[in-house]
């Protein structure tokens, strides 16, 4: 049974290698608390085999007394931590459980065969080796006590032994836990209550109803639904049915879906709204809109999580692993039927309930095992579910009375525990060797072919991006907003492929609805349409969408119904086989599978990584090297930049290039990385979507700017920087392409700083800011401020905004006004400078001169040569 939230499934045919964000938290959470929990243990049992032993059954047996009027409830602090703590341990099973239903592994039927199993003989296996043994004896009523995994040791034993087992495993093995979580509930619910109340369970039932008509009506916070879980667990502790029941039945009524996608853009224009507008009625609506997009299961779990995990997990081992081990205990022991049954259950029970179950479901054809996980990984696994730790005590608790029973059987629980870690260390050492499965294919098969892929940008990009997916996964869903980034920042460079993965089981038409749009040529139309309402993808739904297409829905309807496409979805899953695919999304980059976190950011890094023209820096300095008798093939056209060698440096007469004193470069110097360069060098091409701030040591450097239309399609020298200047602009702080080239002019050294190094420097030294914000500013004047006439940047809504516009009719100033909320300059203008969050226009100059909510004077003065 697991101690912390369960698994999300990874939409494919495979079980993933890519795990969800629930996972992903599951074991984080389940290694750490499993660490926990094995302190505790042995904190309670030094404490009660200690001189101050007595003190533990003291505390732990102290009564604490809830009074309102004449009614009462009275428990010891153990049955405290058992009854009323341990809620939010079954809380959170229960909503592990509706989350597999919903959106998990519960939802692929075929690949649940397994593992489930594999579960119910390692429920119905050890409980009836335990009955066999005690059969006809006061432990008889123990049977419940073998039968449940605790899923957080597992994962623990699992990162020490385990470690390079295939990550199938451990998603099969938390498959298996959500059968035996329900199992081993269902047993103490029928078989571990005391005589049942009709009235106070009746009361419990009410609560549902009040808990499901909350969930209707959206509402979503906390005090309402402690409330009703604090009325229900009173009852249920009142109706004899045990009160941690309550919480799995509240658990399973908390919706899991996965996230909405409208709400995601919703919450993202809200936030730029408030952003522009920071008033508390926008921030209230972006924060409810953020909510509204993951689900309630998600969200209450990654709060809940780490509070059982780290907090009611281990005080439950502490309070209730404390046995005083003397030598009549060990005597008794060793020859209890209720210790003896308990061992044999966990140790040996589980084992080979799971094994045999598994061995027996593929050797017969029954189920199939997911790729990369062989029998003697499953049988390593299985020698570790008989680690039962946390529901094995809690059960003992239910079914004993007498306290001697209790020490047997936790004597049994502790020692089933260490035999059954030390048989997982083993099985894996021996069996693992044999066992493993073949290395994965790295390389995408086969390659991109423009004839047959669908293809996001140009086919001929020097950079490709392909992706395995499934366009009802919710997880592929989350990935559109990385393409989408990705394709802005290289633009042209970058070419976008998706192939299909699906479920074909549960997710039978989305795939077939593209196919059919795009055979209508509008495949990437209903591609978006399909992420954007993954709520609404039933068979009406595909129709509503190709209706909004404009599609001829008779012929979209027939192919659909069909499955005229449906040979096209195959190929591409037998090439994510042979490519090495076992989950989405999955994504290779320019040919190569890629591993890790698959963000913005990481993939970024390996497009330029593996960049077949090479790195920005050896594509600026080394020309492409032709193989032995071929000539080479050009990637991309050269740039042909002028010759910048014995320029002179020009004047910063516009002050957009300030010279930095000795202390500023100084800590300029300290924060980039130095480099030489060369008469001639690239430092910065025009149009890259990566490059660097560059304050020049020694030597020159030129800006060279690409044509304006009708200037006779040569670049040009813009300036020429000498010693102690920089070069960067606003466009670069805003994650945008570079405007112009930066090359050098006579040799020299130079000082280079990624942005997020920068952004570092600037927010540590104030001063420093400020001269090279100034700049910025300065340079984008002259971008945005090139035609006649001033130019206006801000939000017309703005009180400063009214008031400018005011003057500028008075006194029939000819301008231009950009709007952040529509033109990314102007954005960026506003973004990095202080304007933004003071709700100030800026005003720009023909003559480069930035004005900051200029007065009626200022204004005049900056007009003046527009009109003259």
């Amino acid at each position: 049974m697991t101690t912390v939230a369960g698994a999300s499934r990874p939409g494919s045919a495979h079980l993933a290698a890519q795990l969800s964000a629930p996972v992903r938290r599951l074991m984080r959470s389940g290694v750490a608390g499993a660490g926990l929990m094995v302190a505790a243990t042995l904190l309670a049992l030094v404490w009660a085999n200690s001189p101050w032993g007595s003190s533990y059954e003291r505390l732990w047996h102290t009564e604490l007394a809830l009074r309102f009027g004449t009614a009462e409830i009275a428990m010891d602090l153990q049955h405290w931590v058992n009854d009323g703590l341990m809620v939010f341990f079954f809380f959170l099973i229960g909503m592990e459980v509706r989350r597999e239903l919903s959106m998990g592994e519960l939802v692929q039927r075929s690949r649940l065969t397994v593992p489930a199993l594999a579960a119910v003989a390692g429920l119905v296996i050890p409980a009836l080796l335990y009955l066999a043994i005690n059969a006809g004896g006061d432990g008889a009523v123990g049977w419940g006590i073998p039968m449940a995994t605790d899923t957080a040791f597992v994962l623990g034993a699992l990162a020490l032994f385990g470690r390079h087992c295939p990550i199938q495993l451990r998603v099969f093995l938390l498959s298996l836990s959500v059968v035996d979580d329900i199992g081993a509930l269902t047993a103490i619910a029928i078989f571990y209550s005391d005589e049942i109340d009709p009235v106070a369970l009746g009361i419990a039932g009410l609560c549902v109803l009040a808990f499901i008509g909350l969930s209707r009506m959206q509402v979503w916070r906390g005090p309402a639904y402690f409330a009703v879980g604090a009325v229900m667990w009173v009852a249920m502790y009142e109706s004899g049915v045990h009160a941690t029941i309550g919480g799995v039945v509240l658990g399973l009524l908390v919706s899991a879906y996965p996230p909405r996608r409208a709400e995601v853009e919703r919450a993202g224009s809200l936030a730029r709204a408030f952003r522009q507008s920071p008033e508390p009625a926008l921030a209230r609506e972006a924060k409810l809109s953020v909510e509204r997009a993951i689900s309630p299961n998600e969200r209450i779990g990654a709060v809940l999580v780490p509070w059982s995990s780290y907090v009611v997990v281990p005080v439950f081992a502490l309070a209730n692993a404390g046995v005083r081990i003397d030598g009549a205990l060990v005597e008794r022991a060793l020859t209890s039927p209720v210790t003896i049954g308990v061992f044999v259950g966990l140790a040996v029970g589980k084992l080979l309930g799971v094994g045999l179950a598994a061995t027996l479901a593929v050797r017969t054809g029954l189920g199939v095992l997911p790729p990369g996980i062989s029998l003697g990984s499953v049988w390593s696994g299985a020698a570790l579910t008989g680690l039962g730790f946390t529901v094995s005590l809690f059960v003992t608790d239910l079914a004993f009375d007498d306290e001697a029973l209790r020490e047997e059987a936790t004597i049994g629980i502790l020692g089933a525990a260490v035999v059954s870690t030390a048989l997982g260390a083993l099985f894996f050492r021996l069996l693992g060797r044999g066992g493993s499965a073949p290395e994965r294919p790295a390389q995408l098969d086969p390659p991109v072919d423009p004839a047959v892929d669908h293809i996001r940008g140009p086919v001929d990009a020097p950079l490709t991006l392909v992706e395995y997916g499934d366009m009802e996964c919710p997880f592929c869903g989350r990935a559109t907003g990385v393409v989408s980034e990705l394709r802005s920042r290289f633009g042209d460079d970058l070419r976008y492929v998706f192939r299909h993965l699906p479920l074909l089981e549960v997710h039978p038409r989305a795939q077939l609805a593209a196919e059919a749009a795009g055979a209508q040529g509008r495949f990437w139309e209903m591609h978006d349409r399909l992420f954007a309402h993954q709520d609404e993808l039933d068979a009406a739904g595909l129709l509503e969408h190709a209706a909004a297409l404009d599609l001829d829905l008779e012929r979209f309807a027939r192919e659909l119904g069909n499955g005229t496409h449906g040979q096209r979805i195959r190929n591409d899953v037998v090439g994510a086989e042979a490519s090495g695919v076992e989950g989405t999304p999955t994504f290779f980059v320019n040919g190569l599978r890629h591993a890790g976190r698959a963000g913005t950011d990481e993939l970024a890094a390996a497009l330029l990584r593996t960049d077949p023209r090479g790195t920005p820096a050896e594509r600026a300095v080394a020309p492409l090297v032709a193989e032995a008798g071929r000539r080479p093939v050009p990637l991309s056209p050269p740039a042909r930049l002028p010759a910048v060698e014995g320029l002179a440096e020009t004047p910063d007469l516009s002050g957009a290039s300030p010279r930095l004193d000795d202390r500023q470069l100084a800590v300029l110097r300290r924060a980039g990385r130095r480099r030489s360069t060369t008469a001639g060098e690239v430092l910065v091409r025009g149009g890259a979507g990566e490059w660097d701030f560059v304050v020049v040591l020694t030597g020159t450097v030129a800006v060279v700017e690409n044509p304006e239309p009708g200037d006779g399609g040569e670049q040009r020298v813009v300036s020429v920087v000498g010693p102690g200047r920089f070069l960067g602009g606003l466009n670069m702080l805003a994650g945008q392409r570079a405007v112009r080239s930066v090359v050098a002019a006579a040799p020299g050294v130079v000082v280079t700083l990624t942005v997020q190094r920068l952004r570092e420097v600037m927010a540590a030294d104030r001063e420093l800011a400020d001269v090279i914000m100034r700049a910025f500013l300065l340079r984008r004047a002259m971008l945005i401020g090139r035609a006649s006439g001033l130019r206006v940047v801000g939000d017309p809504r703005w009180p400063a905004s009214a008031r400018l516009q005011a003057l500028l009719d008075e006194h029939g100033i000819a301008h231009q006004w950009l709007d952040p909320a529509d033109d990314e300059a102007a954005r960026a203008v506003l973004a990095e400078n202080d304007a933004l969050d003071e709700e100030r226009p800026v005003v720009v100059a023909p003559d480069g001169r930035v004005l900051v909510d200029p007065g009626p004077d200022d204004l005049l003065g900056a007009a003046r040569p527009a009109r003259s």
